[in-house]
């Protein structure tokens, strides 16, 4: 597996998992305002990788052309 194949799959799992805290924010899935803060959390950190990993792969690409 190459590092882009890599970078785009560690991508497609953060933004599944994004997506699936989101729903359970959407859908009243927490039971209490410290859930509330651990889920708002680790979208926060998920979104933040998600951007780093995006820019590495930006990176990446560049150099292979």
């Amino acid at each position: 597996m190459d590092y882009i194949t890599a970078t785009e799959h560690l991508l497609r799992k953060i933004r599944e998992r994004k997506e699936a805290l989101s729903q359970t924010l959407a859908g009243g899935g927490v039971e209490n305002f410290e859930q509330y803060q651990r889920v708002v959390g680790e979208i926060a950190g998920l979104s933040f990788i998600e951007q780093e990993i995006q820019t590495l792969h930006s990176n990446m690409e560049d150099a292979n052309d």
